[in-house]
């Protein structure tokens, strides 16, 4: 399966230590932002859109029967930062692209 730059992938893909690491640089500022601690928040499958760097859309277990959608961008640099998310979503939820 070849990337299209600008496509979203079409399977999700099981987490991988990239997803975990920015999952870590980005869950502080996802509470902060909705002002709310997380019970956990483990990464369960993720898509990619290749763009200048990569967008990663994470689906992120963050208590029982509690999911968000996350989208995170890469910069090529390394940088991570926080796009936009959706909360209220279940672990069946496909993920899709998350405006901001």
């Amino acid at each position: 399966m070849s990337k299209m730059v600008g496509g979203i992938s079409q399977e999700a893909k099981p987490v991988d230590d990239t997803v975990k690491e920015i999952c870590e640089k980005i869950r502080s500022e996802l509470e902060g932002k909705i002002g709310k601690k997380f019970e956990q928040f483990s990464p369960l499958s993720y898509k990619t859109q290749l763009v200048n760097g990569v967008n990663y859309f994470i689906k992120v277990k963050v208590a029982d029967n509690e999911h968000y959608h996350i989208r995170a961008h890469k910069a090529f640099s390394g940088e991570v930062t926080l796009a936009a998310h959706e909360a209220n979503k279940s672990e069946s939820d496909e993920i899709g692209y998350i405006q901001a």
